[in-house]
């Protein structure tokens, strides 16, 4: 396997003030697919001229079943007569569902997952299962195709340019009620803040039992913690090649004990381990709960679709390893790929196609799902201004650094089966930050043994 973190480092700026003049100046109408740049899509058709029938499954992960999704689904078989069999499948199930699909050889011909994470996710294999996609038309259009590269091939579509950012959300009506007149911006100031919100008997912090959330204040603390986008990324380098290791970095056990130090606090709501993400996003518009941390992108621009009224901002969470001031971001999308073995090969990479073009794209951003998006000629339609305003901050200033996830592609695997899992057990107080990477890095050692790496 080829580590390019250098190569990622430079196309991940350019894609970040891609996605900002973007957003910044809009994009021409759905009208645009007609000088796209992308190849007509041809359909098979019978004698008298209407389009024959034709099926595909897929499964998608139910966070990510968005309305446009539909409409994209909808107007397939509408204009093109292709048929959609999608599964929708629980998050904290996919995982294994897909394994087991594909180790059966009954796989659907769509898999979403985030791109470019579904190669690590299999094995650092993924041309065992799926078709390379690096010569489709829609790639030129792409503003950094190599984001989403692995050895330099694309296996998946994506959605995004970027997925979003970590911030901490927060409810401004419960501070106020709480008498906080300002974002907290140090780690004193931030505990007084949880204390005043728990004085009005709200939840200062929501956490939920889906074990994707509790680990976006690693993946994003990690990194914000080394520092740069370049530190994060030759540590990564050196983890995986047996150069170095993850005890070697008490920086990193801090990021976790101050995670557990916000449970341990009573900061937490206490049904944490039976609530779910979509509870946790409700109490948050609601007002029961203060603070919930999230997506700065999607997670905000679902609650102003479902809860107009509420009040939401956001700040960077002020954890003392994060000396640099840095806003996380994630240089990852969801996405389609193709399963190799399909029986519908031909019609699922023409139904990426579509997907491609404006008129269809332009579906999946609507409906609150407004995002920055992969291709150079869609609108990712509306991103709160709030969203906007706070990430335009961090990127003016030259405050951002990819999230750790990122550069952690290579054990995807594990991360999902194993480490999420520790950081749950650590939040219920099994063990410290020192122990969890202690344990982890004997699972790392042991995985890239088995792949046989360099080093190992």
């Amino acid at each position: 396997m080829k580590f390019t973190w250098k190569k990622r480092l430079l196309s991940v700026v350019c894609a970040v003030m891609a996605a900002v003049m973007f957003v910044g100046c809009g994009s021409s109408s759905s009208s645009a697919a007609a000088n796209s740049g992308g190849s007509a899509v041809g359909s098979s058709s019978t004698e008298g001229g209407e389009k024959e029938r034709r099926e595909i499954t897929a499964t998608v992960m139910q966070s990510r079943n968005v309305p446009g999704l539909q409409k994209m689904i909808d107007k397939l078989a509408e204009e093109e007569n292709i048929v959609v069999d999608l599964q929708v499948v629980p998050d904290d199930q996919y995982d294994n569902l897909i394994k087991m699909k594909l180790n059966s050889g009954e796989a659907p011909d769509l898999i979403d997952y985030n791109m470019p994470k579904i190669c690590g996710f299999l094995g650092n294999e993924p041309e065992k299962y799926l078709v390379d996609l690096s010569d489709e038309p829609w790639v030129e259009r792409m503003f950094s195709p190599e984001n989403y590269e692995f050895d330099g091939k694309i296996y998946g579509y994506p959605f995004c340019n970027i997925a979003g950012f970590q911030a901490m959300l927060y409810n401004k009506d419960v501070f106020e009620a709480a008498g906080i007149t300002e974002a907290p911006t140090t780690k004193d100031e931030f505990n007084a803040a949880c204390e005043k919100i728990k004085a009005i008997d709200v939840d200062p912090i929501l956490l939920p039992s889906d074990s994707w959330v509790p680990q976006i204040w690693m993946t994003a603390g990690y990194a914000q913690a080394m520092g740069t986008t370049e530190a994060a990324a030759e540590f990564s380098e050196k983890l995986f090649t047996n150069q170095d290791k993850l005890t070697n970095h008490p920086e990193m056990a801090a990021v976790i004990d101050d995670f557990v130090s916000n449970v341990t606090a009573g900061y937490v709501n206490d049904d944490w381990m039976t609530v779910t993400h979509d509870e946790c996003i409700q109490r948050l518009a609601t007002g029961k709960g203060a603070m919930y941390y999230q997506n700065g992108v999607s997670i905000v621009a679902n609650i102003a679709k479902s809860f107009p009224d509420a009040n939401i901002g956001m700040f960077l969470y002020p954890a003392e390893f994060n000396a640099n001031g840095m806003l996380s971001v994630t240089a990852t999308s969801p996405g389609f790929s193709v399963w190799k073995d399909s029986k519908n090969l031909e019609t699922a990479k023409e139904v990426l196609r579509l997907f491609s073009e404006p008129d269809y794209a332009e579906l999946y951003y609507t409906e609150g799902n407004g995002r920055f998006p992969a291709l150079k000629d869609v609108d990712g339609g509306e991103i709160p201004q709030v969203t906007l305003d706070f990430y335009n901050k961090h990127i003016e200033e030259g405050k951002t650094v990819v999230e750790m996830n990122t550069h952690w592609n290579t054990i995807q695997a594990l991360q999902s089966s194993t480490l999420w899992i520790y950081y749950q057990e650590a939040a219920q107080g099994k063990m410290g930050g020192e122990e969890l990477l202690e344990r982890f890095q004997v699972d790392v050692d042991k995985y890239m043994k088995e792949l046989q790496a360099p080093g190992f």
